[in-house]
């Protein structure tokens, strides 16, 4: 098992024969010369120990050790220190620290060290292994509500990191299944409850709330910016907020999406502050039926929820993909006049959907896990951190959320139709539809969901799970392109459990 180690040493030239020595051994080793820079490594790589120098000119290795652990809680550290005083070791470092390295040392000492942490290692994954088999279990129940869903769905998270970075082929393989399994049931749930909740009976708070409950009545105080990263799957967020509480107060709040778990949808929802058959009722020039474009009025239906509130403030609205649009479209986002800023990113929502047609994205991302390191390399080198960097220092707040999450599809559903039907994979509208009801959604009448339609005879059909639809004609060809590609539209715990990060600049009162 080789490990991954991070040494920071602010006299790092002088260990490069130890350096040399672990890399002729089979170890990979990264180096930093002070503690800033070695965090920074923590937040967009994955280390299995730090080897960390006690004394160093700036941040101290104590600092450093607290920060490492806020950001990765299970990245073990081996605290180089000259003290040998075991009571001074105690007091300062026994609740954070795995274990000391005492200067000189020779390599011996140092592949001692290494040895004992790999040991601690396969103890730990033991010991998870444990946990695993008597917490982890199929959902049988249909008592769930909704809270009880996303409480079972943040316990997936975390066993999912855990399990990635401790657990062996054959407890990932029934994480998997069971999380499959489990999914399925979560459909049938929402299948039976949805209705209800677009009644306003035992719901969570839906896309078409965000708005009213989250920002509306923080306006008018301070000023106000809200980020909505488009696709951000609640694992994802999770993976930035230790980035992030170096610098911000931060507490996460969660919501549903509505279905079909798509921009179109549910983004346009969350500006309108309506469900898409009202904004269609209510204004019918703004809700696009053609499926390009069909998010070109959000501002306009974000200004109508405004005035329905009375808000007057001076609002500002971008939409940007990539850093040379975030970079052009910074000085208008950040201008002191703003009260309330919005600015929805796309880049993320474009990276999943290029997964399949780059090679080098394709070779790079093979696991939901390593799209969650790619996610956090892409934040912390994007116009995104630098204008949080900026926010950090005003008195203001902030907002981070999703419109919908994302899934890995597995597995292909049949669908038939007429000859004009959309062509998402998790959804599909069109007249004279036809699937298997077990693993989809079928809608004769959309309004049941509050779901638009141009023609009389239109009705969705929306997948379940991981389900995604593919044709009669080629199917093969279909399951090929698209297998194991990442998609939303559909009836999933990742596509429809969503994160609010709330954000407060640490030190401004």
């Amino acid at each position: 098992m080789t490990m991954r180690i991070l040494w920071i040493d602010d006299e790092i030239d002088l260990l490069r024969p130890y350096i040399y020595s672990l890399r002729q051994k089979g170890y990979e080793v990264e180096t930093a010369t002070n503690g800033p820079d070695g965090l920074e490594l923590v937040k967009t790589k994955d280390f299995d120990l730090v080897l960390l120098d006690e004394i160093m000119s700036g941040m101290d290795g104590l600092a450093v050790l607290k920060r490492l652990k806020e950001i990765d809680p299970h990245i073990l550290v081996a605290m180089v220190t000259k003290s040998e005083e075991e009571a001074l070791m105690n007091e300062a470092y026994a609740k954070l620290v795995d274990d000391f390295v005492v200067k000189p040392f020779t390599p011996i000492q140092i592949t001692a060290v290494l040895k004992r942490l790999l040991e601690k290692k396969k103890l730990i994954s033991e010991r998870i292994a444990q946990d695993y088999a008597t917490t982890i279990a199929q959902i049988q129940t249909y008592d769930f509500n909704h809270q009880d869903w996303l409480n079972y769905y943040i316990s997936s998270i975390r066993w999912a990191n855990l399990l990635q970075r401790f657990g062996d082929e054959a407890l990932k393989e029934s994480f998997e299944q069971i999380r499959r399994e489990n999914n399925s049931v979560f459909s049938r749930y929402i299948t039976e409850v949805y209705r209800d909740w677009l009644k306003g009976k035992n719901s969570p708070i839906l896309s078409h709330q965000f708005l009213e409950i989250f920002i509306l009545p923080r306006l008018g105080k301070k000023p106000h910016y809200l980020f909505i990263f488009d696709s951000m799957r609640l694992d994802q967020w999770f993976i930035l907020v230790p980035i992030l509480r170096e610098f911000f107060e931060v507490e996460t709040k969660y919501f549903y999406s509505i279905l079909p778990t798509a921009t179109p949808y549910a983004r346009n929802a969350m500006f309108a502050g309506l469900l898409p058959l009202t904004i269609l009722r209510n204004y019918p020039s703004l809700w696009v039926f053609d499926e390009t474009g069909q998010n070109r009025f959000e501002p306009e239906l974000l200004q109508h929820q405004l005035a329905r509130h009375r808000y007057q403030g001076k609002t500002v609205f971008l939409k940007v993909a990539h850093n040379e649009d975030i970079a052009v479209n910074r000085p208008a986002f950040l201008a002191r006049e703003n009260q309330f800023a919005i600015l929805v990113v796309n880049f993320l929502d474009l990276l999943i959907h290029s997964i399949k047609t780059n090679q080098l994205l394709e070779e790079i991302v093979t696991s939901e896990y390593s799209l969650l390191g790619l996610t956090r390399l892409w934040f912390t080198g994007s116009e995104i951190y630098r204008i949080l960097m900026e926010l950090r220092k005003r008195d203001c707040e902030i907002t981070i959320t999703s419109d919908h999450g994302f899934i890995k599809v597995g597995r292909p559903l049949v669908i038939y139709g007429g000859r004009e039907i959309s062509t998402n994979l998790r959804y599909k509208y069109g007249g004279a539809l036809r699937t298997d009801e077990r693993n989809a959604i079928l809608l004769s009448d959309p309004e049941e969901f509050m779901l638009p339609r141009e023609h009389l005879g239109t009705k969705f059909a929306i997948a379940k799970s991981d389900y995604y639809f593919i044709y009669p004609t080629k199917p093969r060809e279909y399951e090929k392109t698209y297998k194991y590609t990442y998609q939303h539209g559909g009836v999933s715990l990742e596509e429809m459990i969503l994160p609010v990060g709330i954000l407060k600049p640490k030190g401004l009162g």
